[in-house]
C-alpha cells in the first residue's frame, strides 16, 4: 500500500497557506471514503458528510435533498456539556479559544466548509445530539452520567456519531477523564472494550503524517484509545489524554507541539468525515 504523503511545511503558520495547495490530498481521502459519499472534493465535504450523517443518525433518507445539503452545509465543532463530579477548574467549558483556533485552523488548511459558530450539545438531549454527527468532549475531572445520558451516548454513537474526547491537564498524573470515559465505554460496550489506536493507524497518517502517532502536551504519553466498531474497524470514538485542546489554545507550549496538536485535531476530524 502506498504511504500517505506528507502534505505539510514547518512554515505553514507562517505562510498561511491556502486550501488550494492542500489539493494533493483529496485523492486520498476519496479513496480512504468506504460510502464514497466524497466524489465531490473536499470543498463539498463538509456539508455532503452532515446530510450524510445526520439522516442516518436520524432514520431520514437524503433522497433528492443531497444536492442541495452538498451546496448549503458547514461542518458543525460542538462542545458536549456534561456534569464534572470533583471541583476542578477545569469542567466541560474549559478554553472555548482552543475549539475557535482549530476551527480557523481547520478552514485555512482545508477545503471543508466550517461553520466559526460556537455550539454546545447537552449529553440528556438526544435530539440535539443526533443533529450532530461530530461532537468535542474534554474536562479534567471524573464525571458520571445518568441512565437516560449513558442510553443516549451509546444510541449516539452505535448510530454512527462520533466523539473525540479529550483529557485536560491531569495527563500522566491521575488521568481523571482519560480513564473514566474509557470505563466508561467499556461499561456501554462491555463485549468490546476501549484499546489503544496503534501508531500506525490511519487516524494518524490520513492528512497530516504523525510519525509517532498521537502527539502529547505534556505528562505520560499514553497514545489514543479508541473505539472499534465491530465488522468495518471504523473508530467510534477516540480519546486522547495528552492535553491536544490545550495545544490548541496556543498557550502553554512551543509553536511546534502547538502545530503538532492543531494538526492531530484536524487528522481526527478527516478521519470522521472519510469513515
Amino acid at each position: 500500500m502506498k504511504k500517505n504523503p506528507i502534505i505539510h511545511r514547518e512554515n505553514d503558520l507562517e505562510a498561511g497557506r491556502t486550501a488550494d495547495e492542500f489539493s494533493g490530498a483529496m485523492d486520498t481521502i476519496i479513496n480512504l471514503s468506504r460510502r464514497r459519499f466524497l466524489s465531490g472534493g473536499l470543498h463539498a465535504l463538509g456539508g455532503l458528510v452532515l446530510a450524510s450523517m445526520a439522516g442516518g443518525l436520524m432514520g431520514k433518507a437524503l433522497g433528492g435533498e443531497k444536492k442541495k445539503a452538498v451546496e448549503t452545509g458547514k461542518f458543525i465543532f460542538p462542545r458536549l456539556r456534561f456534569t464534572v463530579n470533583d471541583n476542578t477548574p477545569d469542567q466541560w467549558n474549559v478554553h472555548p479559544v482552543g475549539d475557535v483556533n482549530l476551527r480557523r485552523k481547520l478552514q485555512d488548511l482545508t477545503n471543508i466548509n466550517v461553520s466559526q459558530e460556537p455550539r454546545v450539545v447537552t449529553l440528556g438531549d438526544f435530539d440535539e445530539m443526533v443533529r450532530n454527527p461530530f461532537i468535542f468532549m474534554t474536562s479534567e475531572g471524573y464525571f458520571t452520567l445518568t441512565e437516560t445520558e449513558e442510553s443516549n451516548l451509546r444510541e449516539f454513537l452505535e448510530r454512527g456519531g462520533f466523539i473525540h474526547a479529550d483529557d485536560c491537564v491531569y495527563a500522566g498524573r491521575e488521568d481523571r477523564f482519560f480513564r473514566t470515559y474509557n470505563k466508561l465505554m467499556d461499561k456501554l460496550f462491555p463485549d468490546n472494550p476501549m484499546r489503544r489506536i496503534p501508531d500506525d493507524h490511519d487516524i494518524f497518517h490520513i492528512y497530516f503524517d504523525m510519525k509517532k502517532g498521537c502527539p502529547h502536551m505534556q505528562g505520560v504519553p499514553n497514545g489514543a484509545y479508541g473505539l472499534f466498531e465491530r465488522g468495518t474497524g471504523r473508530i467510534m470514538t477516540v480519546n486522547t489524554p495528552g492535553d491536544l485542546h490545550c495545544g490548541w489554545v496556543n498557550r502553554w507550549f512551543n509553536k511546534e507541539k502547538n502545530l503538532e496538536a492543531m494538526k492531530m485535531g484536524i487528522n481526527i476530524i478527516i478521519y470522521f468525515l472519510s469513515h
